[in-house]
């Protein structure tokens, strides 16, 4: 699956990495990456941040055709070398048009406070 793709049907681009397409149990996963670039730490601006793993995000979203479609990203986990807070770095996804795309941004950023 291309990234183009990606962009057209989900909205998924800018600040996302395709990695790969697994079809599990009748279904399809696409896995994507945030980029590492322009990350700060949401406490202080900082941009000096170290990487303290990922953490995996599943959301479901339209189907293609008749098989279900998850979207699993893979979301850095970090730490700011300035002020020590803990965060997840989430790009944004559109919030334009589709209802599940504005749903799956919501989710996103919730899940990065917690």
């Amino acid at each position: 699956m291309e990234a183009t793709f990606l962009k057209r049907a989900f909205g998924i681009g800018e600040g996302w990495e395709y990695r790969s397409t697994k079809y599990v149990g009748g279904g399809v996963e696409v896995h994507v990456k945030a980029k590492r670039e322009g990350i700060r730490c949401p406490k202080c601006e900082a941009d000096h941040i170290a990487l303290r793993g990922t953490r995996e995000r599943r959301i479901r979203t339209v189907p293609i055709g008749f098989k279900p479609v998850t979207i699993v990203a893979h979301v850095p986990r970090c730490q700011c070398r300035q002020c020590g807070e803990f965060f997840d770095s989430s790009p944004l996804l559109p919030r334009e048009g589709d209802p599940t795309l504005i749903a799956l941004n919501d989710l996103l950023q919730v899940s990065a406070g917690s």
